[in-house]
């Protein structure tokens, strides 16, 4: 049995299911069983109806999904954000204000936008280690909470990490709407 078929007999069990039947007799169900509850019918009818596409359609399936919008964060949405009391990476700070909004209809806010208005308020600073381009706290940042420490990674292999204590995680979420605005006025003018 191909994988299409297997599909569409998924499809034909759920659609009877969903019409109060049992796929297996074509016996009508207890009027009080849970596949005649409405809310389990609907689910059974909607999983149905996206199975009976894809065999329609010979295995392809696509959603349409809506145009996200810039990335936006509300007071109530930052007032949840998870600090953390030992520092973190600029990355898991991203990550959890990221965490915050549905990123299924709003676009994620990306760690170099972040990094790149502390460079442009004098926190953190451009430096080249080994050809690679790096940035690294200022005095100003280091007096803000922004260190730099040795790390050793999943391989062995050790570096230089820049991390973000409490405070500094703070001034972040505190300026999250300056650095929203210097990442968009960026892409305006490259655009």
């Amino acid at each position: 049995m191909t994988e299409i078929e297997i599909i569409a007999r998924a499809q034909m069990y759920l659609e009877k299911l969903a019409n109060g039947v049992n796929p297996l007799t074509d016996e009508e169900v207890a009027e009080n069983d849970v596949v005649n509850h409405v809310r389990i019918s609907r689910c059974l009818f909607y999983t149905s109806g996206i199975l009976k596409q894809i065999v329609d359609n010979k295995g392809k399936f696509k959603v349409e999904m809506p145009d996200r919008a810039e990335f936006c964060v509300t007071a109530e949405q930052l007032a949840n954000y998870e600090y953390s009391e030992r520092p973190i990476s600029i990355t898991e700070v991203t990550k959890r204000i990221n965490a915050l909004i549905n990123t299924l209809y709003v676009k994620e806010i990306k760690s170099k936008e972040i990094t790149g208005w502390l460079v442009e308020i004098g926190m953190l600073t451009n430096i080249v280690v080994n050809n690679n381009a790096r940035k690294r706290p200022t005095s100003a940042g280091q007096n803000l909470g922004i260190t730099t420490e040795e790390r050793v990674n999943q391989y062995g292999i050790p570096y230089e990490g820049v991390f973000y204590h409490l405070n500094a995680q703070h001034f972040i979420i505190d300026n999250i709407h300056a650095i929203i605005e210097s990442s968009r006025n960026k892409a305006h003018k490259e655009s």
